[in-house]
């Protein structure tokens, strides 16, 4: 689901609250001029709990948005470091090792893109892994023909390279837990309904409680689903480090 229709759909649903809200509100008036009474501080109380929420939804959300983008620069330069060592290598293995590493690097660059497409993103993990093994024998044949710190430095490096995948792809399917999202839309929905009815026992419609309010919240939200998965929406993560590696690898 895109996001337009994520910010529609909360919309919509937060304005047929609030507008339940203020039908009940203005029947209740009509019935109890005393049914006001109370209703300021439950609705505070509700507001206050939603703008809890959304305070702590958005910090989820931007945490991990950190994280992806963190990664993202640390496996393009562990790649890099990785592509300067295949030169402490013999001549043929260096060669072979960089005709990997731009194959690796390609694979990588579509596995980001692809990210919305599991099969296919699927099946590139699986082909950049065999490159990694690919790599991986080619520096144990090193060390065994020439052991040393010369090496162990490409090792390390390739090490290093292997782990910043697994680590991309765990942050990847690292989002804002479900069950948050749900109490989220809960007490959202409650705030909008609290605000219509606010308003229906006045017995005279406020845009803001119902029109502004359910919009802005249904924004915000919107917003803090696209931060949480930023390769399918407005705010995308940035590839142009790995992007500009793999250039500056082209023979």
């Amino acid at each position: 689901m895109n996001q337009w229709s994520i910010l529609i759909i909360v919309t919509g649903i937060l304005l047929i609250l609030s507008e339940i809200g203020f039908r009940f509100g203005n029947s209740a008036k009509q019935k109890n001029p005393q049914a006001d009474v109370n209703n300021g501080s439950t609705q505070g109380a509700v507001l206050g709990l939603l703008g809890l929420l959304l305070g702590f939804s958005f910090a989820m959300a931007v945490g991990r948005y950190d994280n992806r983008r963190s990664l993202g620069v640390d496996e393009a330069n562990a790649i890099g470091t990785t592509w300067l060592r295949t030169d402490l290598l013999t001549e043929s293995r260096s060669r072979k090792a960089k005709k990997l590493l731009r194959q690796y690097t390609e694979l990588r660059l579509e596995s980001i893109e692809k990210s919305t497409d599991l099969d296919r993103m699927k099946s590139l993990v699986m082909e950049s892994s065999k490159i990694q093994n690919e790599l991986w024998q080619i520096a144990m044949d090193s060390a065994v023909e020439k052991p040393g710190p010369v090496i162990m430095g490409f090792i390390n490096s390739l090490n290093e390279m292997i782990d910043l995948q697994t680590s991309r792809i765990a942050a990847a399917r690292n989002h804002v837990p479900a069950a948050v999202w749900i109490l989220l839309i809960v007490v959202a929905g409650c705030g909008a309904w609290a605000s219509g009815f606010s308003s229906g026992t006045t017995q005279q419609r406020s845009a803001f409680n119902q029109i502004v309010f359910p919009v802005l919240v249904g924004i915000v939200v919107t917003l803090i689903s696209d931060i949480d998965r930023p390769r399918k929406g407005l705010v995308a993560l940035s590839h142009e480090p790995l992007r500009e590696l793999y250039e500056s690898m082209q023979p």
